[in-house]
Parts: C-alpha cells; structure tokens; sequence
C-alpha cells in the first residue's frame, strides 16, 4: 500500500474498518518526529550536578564582579591571589570559565548538548597557556616577581617558558610559544573553516557547514492514529526532526541564472558605448532563507492535509523573494476499505482548504495553484517571513534578459524559485496592468521605462506618457526619449490620443510606399539604403479609469484603433488603471490586450475582470503580480522590480548631454513624429489647438439647439443637458452671453432672456 493512502471518511467521525483475514491497514502519512523527550526538572539523582552548576555560576558572577571592582570579600581575594599568581593576567579569564561551566552543566542537565566540541574547547586552553608562556617569556620574569603577583603569565607561564629560554633564549622561546598560541586558537575557535566558507560564498559555491549535525535521511515513522486521525505533533518541533530530505522534481531544481558578481566592484557588463552603463543602477542585496521554517511549514502542510482525511505529501519546494511555493503531491484514498480499489484524491479538495492552511499556517494570505502547469504537483504558496527587494540591474545581467535579443525587452521581476523573469513588449505587443493603490502598478511602469531608456537610444525608441495622476510619470520629464512632457491635463489627452491614432496611420502610409510589410523591414530597407529610419514608439497610460470617466467613448475607440493595428508599425501600448471594472476594461479592450499584469485587486470579480481567473484577490502587494503570458495562456507569479527615484535620477542626468545632440540631427519621421525641439513643444500641439477650436464650436451649437428646444438657460441646466462639468457649463454660459445670444442674469431667481429669432422671450424658473 503506497505511504499516502488513508480510508475515505464516509462520516464526520468513523472508526477504521476491518476485513476477513486480515489487518485494516493504518495510512501512514508522513509526519515530523516528535521532539527528544527531556529529562524532568526535578530529578534527585542529579541533585548534586545542579548545586555544582549553581555554585559554578554563583562564582563566576562574584569574581567577575570583585575583577571589576564591584565587591570584596575573604573568598573572592582568596581565590583571585591565587589566580593572580599562577596565571597572571589570565585571572581575568577565570570568571568566564566558571560561569561557562555552569551553563554548560544546565544545558546538559535540560537534555542539550554542547553548542561546540571538547576538543575545540581544549585546543583554545592550550592555546591561553601558551599565550601565557610567551608573555612570561617575552618579559623576562623571575621568580620574584611571581611571588610578588606581578608577573604578566603567573607561574603556569613561567613554567612553560623557563625550559624552553634555557634551549632557545628568551625571544625564540617567546616566538615558539605565541605560534602555538596562535595555531591552538584558530583551530579551536574554527577560523580556517569559517574562511573556507566565506570564500565559497563569495566566489558563488554552496557555503560548506563546519560542523553541522548531519539530518536523517528518511522520513521518521508515522504517528500513532486516534481514531482516524493521527495524533497532533508538537508545531514547534526542532528542524532537524521533521523530513529533511525533499526529492525535489526537475521543474523544481530551476537555479538562479544570473551571474554572481562582486558587490565592490563598479565594473559594468560590456554594453556599448551609446547606452548608459549598469553601473547607475543599485546592486541587489542577497536574499535570506530560513530552511527551519521552510521544513516546518512542509510538516504543518501534511499534517493539515492529514487531519482533512487528505493524504498528501510535500515532495519539493521553490523559494522565491516573497514566497515559497511547495509542491504537494497528492495521496490515494481506499474506496470501501478495500487496498486495491483506490482513487486519487480530488485536486478541488486541497485546493478548497486555502482557509484552514492559511490558518495552520498563522499566513496572512494563501494561494494555491491547482494544479503546477505541465506537472502532477499542487503548489501551496506560503509567504515569506522576509520578502526580498528586486533590483533592476540583476534581471539585465541575467541570462533570461540577454537572450531575447530584444530592444524592448523588460524585467517582470522573479519568479517563485528566484529566477528572472522578462518578457518582449514587442511580441505581446501592448500590455494592460491592474491593481490597487500602492500594490507596485506604479514601480512596475516605472521599472519598464528605465529599462527601455537603459537598452534604447533616443533615436531608436521614443515614448508617449499620459499621467492623469499627475505624480507618477512626471518624474521623467526630462528624458530625451520623451516625444513631448508627460501630459495630465484631461482636456488634452484626448487630443494627445487621436494624435497618436493619425501618427498611426501616417506610418502606415509610409510603409506602403515603401512596399513593407512592418517596421523591422522598412527600418532595414533603409539602412541598406542609407536614408532615416523610423523609431518605435511606447504609449504609456497610467491610469485608465480617469480617461474612460471622462470621455469613456473616445477613449475606448482610440485606444482600440491602436490596439487592433498599432503593432505593424512599431508603437505599442502599455495601459494601467485602479480600477478593473467592466465600465473600464471594456470587452473591445479586454480583446486587444492579450498579455496582462494583475497586482493586488480588491476582489474576486476584479481579478476575473483583468485574468478570466481569479487569484490576483489572494497576492501580497508591493510589487507581488501575476503575468498571463499571451503565448501559454497560463498565470506565472512574480515579485516585481523595484526602482527608487536616484536611479530614476541618474539615468536622466545620463541621457541630459543627449538632447541637445538628438535634437540637432536630421529628422528621421514626417513632420508629426519630428524631434522636439529646445522648447519642448509637443507633436501633438497642433492637434490640441485645432481640437480646442472644434471643440468650442461645436458645444456652442448644441448649447444653441438646446435652448432652441427647452428656452432654458442656466449653467447647471445646461451641464446636466449636455455632461459638462460645472466649470465647463459657466463658461459656456458666458460665451453665449458674450455673443449676444443668451441676456444677463436676472434678480430674482429668474432665468435668463433668450435672444433669438423665433423664440418666445417667457420668463422662467431659474433651474435649481
């Protein structure tokens, strides 16, 4: 019978059942050894051991006291003289000794052990003696003088060095005795191993442990049952008692790719000239892994599963920056008691027992992938008592980076096992993000553009930012990346948008000329001729949910204009909003944007909003994300980049020298795409005044064909007939009553006159 079989619980409470013949076979579910049973405090046959260590501890206090001064007494003079004249300045070691001999005696009394080896122990004696001869020998003392009590080593020093002065001298037997000293010490105190072990760490191997105590291999036998349960274990139960070996599966043993550099050393990669070295970006600090916890957390997950009637078993584990995901493989269950009528347990149970496991656990939040993609495992995504910051400047470094060969690549961060992971903005090709206030929406969009303005001169990539927020994106104000300075005004991103649907079908226009099919190959077509090339364009928004409150059909038209053939030409989308509801996301943008980043979502329905599946509701915040990759279909977790606001600083000051430079060459697009200029006039100025114009005459005339209809005029009445906002409505009741159409107001609450031809001038409420 396999180790994780159990009979199928028919009842709330049932007794295990026996067959003809035979033994009812007991479930053995593998669960953490108890703890080493010690020994009781009250024990009278080691009475005597315990006056000792009292008495050890009792001393070694009061000399430590009278050395220091502190007291004086017939005893402690007795035995500091004493000490004073065989060991010399060694009696400042004595009360140490004392109180570490009792300590040590309570923890052998308690049914521990020794924290370190008697051999070390006496190979760092050896080594204080030794000491003490070559201060005796150096000194050139006499017997005088340790009968006086001055001498540096006492009379212990001075037996040790007396021998050894007659044959080598005072000075060679000073020299052979401080070697001994000093060989003794590092050996007793594990110098040589605790160097070997710093250098493997530095040069990237696995630190070896001195003297750790060697774990069982196998898993202990299984608890006794209660019923049908098995009995409760202790939670506390020390690390090396609950399994300790983990067989982990291929897809678990991924290791961490990127290259392990030196933390002094300020030597970037080769990268060229033209782009900024990595050097600008912070180093990431090494990540901490608590494995007592991690083999704790596995024992609480089977025996949880256990006492649920699920037998299960933890057969690996992948450590990430904010959590660790472990690998659940699912037992059997007997049907009707019979061994060899079995079936495997239902992958919906465990995953139905997030709560209980989050509980067990004491985690604040927990998710459960059911199962792993392309493997037979459950993972059960604890997080990390620690979380670990990721840094930019690895994820370039690492291999997964280099290897698309991209100039729109970019970090997502790390994955649960700690591996980088990126992705091409150019395959996806526009990316929607969603997610609550402070859950990494922001950092994550501004992880993105530093590594497109770290990989892409200003000639090659050019980017739109759209920040009704005002906060977020005007940090990079500045960059010459930059087409124009991050627009917030509302009343101009509409503008900005239909700019970009007509650059869109510019480009268009020139790729048909040209006979190409896309932007790689006319940008090659010209380069082999010599002439300009087109740049690529990113459109970053950072929250949608203003711009589709605003003006929700514009927006949405626009941005799915861009979204259905924006690709063949180079410009993608990057779109971010707080809000992923239904009036939001639309079904048309839902469509358009295949890959998607879900951060923190305040709930279920917001998580099937921006993944068609839920999961985002249960994930930790800052910078904790789930990525539905357009390729697989499938969800991958990650711990987003962070990014401060120096590197974000130091990146433009780069690039600043830059401007002037890219500003002054020959423009490589049609006059809607040119370079800005030194007074950083935006391309999409022209049509913001020509939309203004329209814009202005246009609510005129329907301001004019309402009052025609209801002979009403009021600035409240017209912002409810026509879905202004009130500063908007005010200032078109001036406007009209500049132009003659509409009279003053009137006291009285009245409304006012109109003036036009055909209309009957009757006075009127004014509107509320």
């Amino acid at each position: 019978m396999s180790p994780t079989q159990a009979k199928v619980p028919e009842t709330k409470k049932t007794t295990p059942s026996t067959r003809s013949g035979g033994k009812q076979p007991k479930p053995e579910i593998a669960n953490p050894t108890p703890p080493t049973e010690r020994k009781p405090w009250f024990d009278p046959s080691r009475i005597g051991w315990d006056l000792a260590a009292v008495l050890f501890l009792a001393l070694g206090l009061i000399l430590g006291l009278a050395v220091l001064g502190f007291t004086r007494g017939v005893i402690p003079d007795l035995i500091l003289g004493s000490a004073r004249r065989w060991f010399g300045l060694g009696r400042y070691l004595l009360p140490l000794a004392l109180f570490g001999g009792g300590w040590l005696l309570l923890l052998w009394r308690n049914g521990r052990g020794a924290p370190f080896s008697v051999g070390r122990v006496v190979l760092v004696e050896l080594g204080l003696l030794c000491l003490l001869g070559a201060l005796s020998a150096f000194s050139g003392e006499t017997v005088l003088e340790i009968e006086a009590g001055t001498s540096l080593g006492g009379s212990t020093g001075w037996g040790l060095a007396h021998p050894l002065s007659g044959l080598l001298g005072s000075f060679g037997a000073g020299l052979l005795l401080g070697l001994l000293s000093l060989l003794c010490l590092l050996y007793g105190l594990n110098v040589f191993s605790r160097v070997e072990a710093w250098a493997r760490l530095k040069a990237g191997l696995e630190p070896v442990a001195a003297e750790s105590p060697a774990l069982p291999a196998q898993v202990s036998a299984p608890a006794p049952m209660e019923g049908n349960r098995p009995a409760r274990q202790p939670l506390q139960t020390a690390p090396k008692e609950i399994k300790s070996q983990m067989t982990l599966p291929l897809s678990y043993q991924k290791k961490r790719t990127e290259p392990v550099r030196d933390k002094k050393a300020d030597v970037p990669l080769e990268r060229p000239d033209a782009l900024p070295p990595l050097s600008l970006l912070e180093l990431e600090k090494p990540a901490v892994t608590n494995e007592a916890a991690i083999k704790q957390n596995a024992a609480i997950l089977e025996r949880t599963l256990a006492e649920f009637g699920i037998p299960a078993k933890v057969v690996g584990h992948r450590v990430g920056p904010s959590i660790t995901q472990f690998a659940v493989e699912p037992g059997y269950i007997e049907k009707n008691g019979d061994p060899e009528e079995r079936q495997k347990v239902r992958v919906a149970k465990i995953s139905g027992l997030s709560r209980d496991l989050a509980l067990a656990l004491k985690a604040e939040r927990l998710r459960i992938e059911a199962p792993v993609p392309g493997e037979s495992y459950v993972g059960v995504e604890v997080p990390n008592t620690v979380h670990t910051i990721v840094k930019l400047r690895p994820i370039l470094e690492s291999e997964e980076f280099l290897a698309l060969h991209s100039p729109l690549a970019f970090p997502l961060g790390k994955d649960v096992s700690g591996a980088p992971m990126v992705a091409d903005l150019a395959v996806m090709p526009h990316l929607l993000i969603a997610g609550t206030t402070n859950s990494g929406k922001s950092v994550c969009i501004a992880a993105i553009t530093a590594c497109l303005a770290m990989n892409n001169k200003p000639d090659d990539l050019r980017m739109v930012m759209i920040d009704p927020k005002r906060v977020e994106l005007t940090r990079f104000n500045g960059l010459p990346h930059l087409l124009g300075p991050v627009e917030t005004d509302l009343e101009r991103i509409g503008s900005q948008l239909r700019w970009a649907v007509g650059e869109m079908e510019n480009r268009y226009k020139i790729l048909e000329e040209a006979h190409s099919r896309n932007l790689d190959t006319y940008n090659a077509r010209m380069l082999h001729s010599g002439k300009p090339t087109l740049p690529r364009m990113v459109i970053i928004i950072d929250e949608l949910a203003d711009l589709m409150l605003s003006s929700p059909e514009e927006t949405d038209r626009a941005l799915v204009r861009l979204a259905q053939k924006a690709r063949a030409v180079g410009m993608h989308l990057i779109v971010a909003t707080q809000r992923p509801s239904v009036d939001v996301i639309t079904g048309n943008i839902k469509a358009n944007f295949p890959a998607r980043i879900a951060f923190t979502v305040a709930s279920l329905m917001d998580s099937r909003v921006i993944l068609d599946s839920p999961g985002a509701e249960t994930l930790l915040g800052k910078g904790d994300m789930l990525f539905l990759n357009p390729q697989t279909g499938q969800l991958q977790r990650s711990q987003g980049v962070y990014i401060s606001d120096a590197e974000i600083s130091r990146i433009i000051a780069w690039w600043q020298p830059q401007t002037q430079k890219s500003a002054a060459s020959p423009a490589p697009q049609t006059e809607k795409t040119a370079l800005p200029d030194e007074s950083l006039t935006s391309p999409w100025e022209q049509q913001v005044s020509e939309d203004a114009q329209d814009g202005d005459e246009g609510l005129i005339k329907q301001a004019i064909d309402v009052l025609r209809r209801t002979n009403r005029a009021s600035a409240s009445f017209l912002q409810r007939q026509l879905h202004l906002s009130y500063p908007r409505a005010a200032w078109l009741i001036d406007e009209l009553e500049n132009r003659g159409i509409i009279g003053p107001a009137q006291s009285g609450g009245k409304n006012r006159q109109i003036l036009l031809d055909g209309i009957e001038n009757e006075p009127a409420d004014a509107d509320e």
